[in-house]
C-alpha cells in the first residue's frame, strides 16, 4: 500500500446550556481558529490531539489534509452562524478530497450543544459518514466531559477520550487516535463499539483523574485494555451543565472486530461506577470559610513551603463560568488577606479605565458582577493600583495543551487597597487561569504568593499543585456550581443519582438477567 492519506479537521465546544451568552465566531477566533495549512503550522509539536495525531502521521509516513482547527472556550449555545461555518468549512473541504483520503481523523469535544438541537457532534459525524461512505474509517477524539449520543457512536469506528483529568494528554490522545485510524485503514484492526450509561452525575472536583474514585476507575480501564481484543475504554463523567438527554456518565468501549468483548467490558465498568456513586459526591468549603481556613494556613506557616492554592469552582470559564464572579475576591478583601493573587476577572470596563489611566495611578471602580446574579454582586467603590499593563497574549508552558497560544484582550495587574494586599489579573477576553505562565507574563511569580486563587475545576492542578503547599477546592456559586441538584434541568433522562434517590438494583438491568 502506498502513502496514506488523512482528512483532519477540529470543531470544539463545551456547551453550558444554562449560561444565557452564546457564542459565535468571534468567540472561536479569541480562541482559535486555523484554517487550512495554518492547522499544521500552529498545532505542530503541540500537546493537543491535532499535534499528537501530526507525530503519529509523521512516523508513519502518513500524509495529513487538514480543514479547520476551531476552539472556543465553554459558554452557552454555539450559534447558528458559528454551526453551519465550521461544519460546512469541513463538509465542502472533505467532498473536495474525498478521492484523495483513506481515513479521517475528528478533534471534536462531546458536548457541543448547537442552536436548535441536542447533539452538536453527531450530525457532524453522520453528515462525514454520508460523504466518505462505510468504507473509509471515520476516528474521533473527545474530550472525557463529553455527553455521548448514540449517534456518535454509531456512526464513528472508533471514539478516543481523554484519561486524564487535568487533560494532560491531549497529544498522546491524538496519537492513540492516528494509529488506531492508521492500523484501521490498513486492515490490521476492525474497531466496534458500543455504550453503557450508568445513571450519575459525579461532582466536578471528584473527576480528578489523579486521586480518589476516578483514579481508581480509570486504572482500571487501562488494565482491561490489556486483556483480549480490548483497544479503548473510555471513561466519560459527563458535563451536567448541559441540559441535553444524553447528559451524564458513560462508557464507551471499543474492541477489535469482538461486539460482545467490548459490551462485557462495558458492563463491567458501568457497574464498578455505579457501586461507588456516593465516592463521586463531595462537601467543599464556601466562599467566606474557605478564605478564613487559607488564611488560618498562613499564619500556621503552611504557605512557606508554597502557596495556598483555591480553587474558585462555580466561576470556572473553563466550564462556562460568566468569569467576573466575585465571592471570594470578596472574602479575600473583606478578611484582610494579604499576599495574595486571584486569577482572573472578566471586566472590560475596569480594563479600559486602567488602561485610560495607566501604569502608577489609581482608579475607583465597580468590579465583576455584570454578567448575571449567579456569580456575585459587583464589588462597587473598589479603588485599584494599577501595576502593570500587557496585550494578554503567552503560550502556556505548562503541561496542559503546552505551547498554544492565549489571548486575553489586554491584561491588567490591579492591586487592592494600599499595602500588600491583593493582586487582581483583569481581562477582556475569558480565559481560564489553567497555566501559571499568565501570572509571569504580568511580572508576579505565583510561587511567591501566600494564597493563589484560580478560576478553574481540576484543569489548574496540573501546573499549580506541584508548587502549592495544600489546594483548597471552593463551593462557590456560579454557572459551574459543583453541586448538579442547583440546575433546573429539564431535558435529561431520569433517575439519576444524586439528583434523585435510588436503590442499589436500581441499576444495572443485566444483574435481573443473571
Amino acid at each position: 500500500m502506498g502513502q496514506l492519506t488523512v482528512f483532519a479537521a477540529e470543531f470544539s465546544h463545551e456547551t453550558n446550556t444554562f449560561a444565557d451568552t452564546p457564542t459565535a465566531r468571534e468567540h472561536f477566533k479569541q480562541r482559535r481558529e486555523y484554517i487550512g495549512d495554518e492547522v499544521l503550522e500552529e498545532l505542530k509539536d503541540t500537546n493537543t490531539t491535532i499535534g499528537g495525531a501530526m507525530s503519529v502521521a509523521a512516523s508513519k509516513g502518513a500524509n495529513i489534509i487538514p480543514s479547520v482547527a476551531a476552539s472556543a472556550m465553554p459558554s452557552g449555545l454555539v450559534k447558528t452562524e458559528a454551526y453551519e461555518l465550521y461544519t460546512d468549512l469541513i463538509l465542502s473541504d472533505l467532498g473536495e478530497h474525498i478521492d484523495d483520503i483513506d481515513g479521517v481523523f475528528l478533534s471534536l469535544h462531546g458536548a457541543m450543544v448547537q442552536e436548535g438541537g441536542t447533539d452538536g457532534e453527531g450530525p457532524l459525524i453522520t453528515a462525514v459518514r454520508d460523504i466518505v461512505s462505510d468504507e473509509v474509517p471515520i476516528v474521533v477524539t473527545l474530550d472525557l466531559h463529553g455527553n455521548i449520543t448514540d449517534t456518535m457512536v454509531e456512526e464513528a469506528d472508533a471514539l478516543i477520550a481523554f484519561e486524564s483529568y487535568p487533560h494532560t494528554d491531549m497529544g498522546p490522545t491524538g496519537e492513540q487516535a492516528m494509529d488506531l485510524l492508521l492500523r484501521t485503514i490498513d486492515g490490521e484492526i476492525n474497531p466496534v463499539m458500543t455504550i453503557e450509561r450508568p445513571p450519575i452525575l459525579p461532582f466536578g472536583p471528584k473527576q480528578n483523574t489523579r486521586a480518589g474514585p476516578m483514579a481508581e476507575v480509570m486504572s482500571d480501564a487501562r488494565e482491561l485494555e490489556q486483556h483480549g481484543d480490548i483497544l479503548k475504554v473510555n471513561v466519560f463523567p459527563g458535563f451536567h451543565q448541559a441540559d441535553v438527554p444524553s447528559m451524564g456518565f458513560s462508557i464507551s468501549v471499543v474492541a477489535d472486530g469482538d461486539i460482545d468483548a467490548a459490551q462485557s467490558t462495558a458492563r463491567e465498568v458501568a457497574e464498578t461506577v455505579w457501586d461507588r456513586r456516593s465516592d463521586f459526591i463531595g462537601q467543599y468549603l464556601e466562599p467566606e470559610a474557605a478564605v478564613a481556613h487559607a488564611k488560618n494556613l498562613v499564619a500556621d506557616r503552611v504557605a512557606e513551603d508554597g502557596p495556598i492554592v483555591m480553587a474558585d469552582l462555580g466561576d470556572n470559564p473553563g466550564g462556562g463560568g460568566a468569569t467576573d464572579g466575585t465571592t471570594v475576591l470578596r472574602q479575600l478583601i473583606e478578611q484582610d488577606a494579604t499576599n495574595a493573587g486571584f486569577a482572573l476577572i472578566h471586566d472590560p470596563e475596569v480594563v479600559e479605565a486602567a488602561v485610560d489611566a495607566g501604569v502608577g495611578e489609581r482608579i475607583t471602580v465597580s468590579l465583576g458582577g455584570k454578567t448575571d446574579d449567579r456569580h456575585g454582586k459587583p464589588i462597587d467603590d473598589l479603588e485599584l493600583y494599577v501595576k502593570a499593563i500587557t496585550n494578554g497574549e503567552f503560550q502556556n508552558t505548562g503541561p496542559m495543551g503546552t505551547g498554544t497560544r492565549n489571548d486575553l484582550g489586554r491584561g491588567v495587574r490591579v492591586q487592592t487597597g494600599t499595602d500588600d494586599e491583593v493582586e487582581v489579573i483583569l481581562v477582556e477576553n475569558r480565559i481560564q487561569p489553567l497555566d501559571a505562565e499568565i501570572w509571569r507574563h504580568l511580572g508576579i511569580q505565583p510561587e511567591r504568593l501566600d494564597i493563589l486563587v484560580v478560576k478553574s475545576t481540576n484543569h489548574y492542578r496540573a501546573d499549580y499543585e506541584p508548587m502549592a503547599s495544600e489546594v483548597i477546592p471552593v463551593n462557590s456559586p456560579g454557572l459551574v456550581a459543583v453541586d448538579p441538584q442547583k440546575f433546573d434541568h429539564q431535558n435529561i433522562e431520569r433517575p439519576k443519582f444524586p439528583l434523585d434517590e435510588m436503590d442499589d438494583d436500581a441499576y444495572p438491568s443485566w444483574r435481573d438477567d443473571a
